[in-house]
């Protein structure tokens, strides 16, 4: 199998983490982002040096500034949810201070603190994979981690056939356009709810054609993905392993 098609997320770039193996991307940016899941957001050096460690890779990626704090958007819930947790999260009624007669936690401070470190980190590395790393080359990735052959198979065909909605979304939203159509106030969505609903109902349609057309000529469940030549890096590698050791040092302290 082989296919041109790139999804909406990736990059072309010349960085040195676009030529690297998506296998080694991929777990790398799993042992990441499980170590600071799992990291307590106590220890300054540990906040700190996870924190390094996510800063070198979009360094790394050499991403433009404005597309990833665009992209970072999507934490805007995690934060909004955030900051409510220093006045209702609390251990022990430690309270620290009162803001207009509420008081504020500790625990809820540090879980404040935790979430939007967290999820900000985890955010950032997923913004790095994708912009650097083709849907083509996950799957090749995933492939290569032997990961079950179905599990492949699914999001394979999620990754490639969200991007045809899009596609089609977009195409059927300029035509829409051209035939005097105008965004302005909620009434006026009612048409792009009816286009919604209408292409759910086409893509679906359109992938029980896929498949059949598929299983006659023989499909079973399996992509088989060409070899491909990639580049490999010491350099992300340490990066994984740092942050795995810094987890260690602060479960033992």
């Amino acid at each position: 199998m082989q296919t041109t098609h790139s999804h909406h997320l990736s990059l072309h770039g010349k960085s040195p983490l676009h030529n690297l193996s998506p296998q080694l991307k991929i777990l790398s940016t799993l042992l990441i982002v499980i170590s600071i899941a799992f990291s307590k957001i106590i220890n300054p050096f540990q906040i700190l040096s996870h924190a390094l460690i996510v800063f070198l890779m979009i360094r790394y990626s050499r991403i433009p500034l404005k597309t990833y704090l665009k992209r970072l958007t999507i934490d805007i819930p995690f934060i909004l949810f955030a900051l409510f947790l220093p006045f209702l999260s609390s251990g022990n009624n430690d309270v620290v201070m009162t803001i207009l007669s509420f008081d504020v936690y500790r625990t809820g401070l540090l879980e404040m603190l935790a979430i939007l470190f967290k999820a900000t980190s985890g955010v950032s590395l997923g913004i790095v994979l994708t912009a650097t790393t083709t849907n083509i080359e996950i799957i090749y990735g995933l492939q290569k981690l032997k990961l079950p052959s179905i599990i492949i198979a699914i999001m394979s065909f999620s990754i490639r056939y969200i991007d045809v909605f899009i596609d089609e979304f977009k195409r059927v939203k300029i035509s829409m356009q051209s035939r005097g159509y105008i965004e302005k106030g909620i009434k006026n969505l009612i048409p792009i709810a009816y286009a919604s609903g209408a292409m759910l109902i086409r893509g679906y349609e359109r992938g029980e054609r896929v498949y059949l057309s598929m299983v006659s000529r023989g499909f079973n469940g399996v992509i088989e993905l060409q070899e491909r030549q990639y580049m490999k890096s010491n350099y992300l590698l340490c990066l994984a392993i740092s942050s795995v050791f810094v987890l260690i040092l602060d479960l033992n302290l």
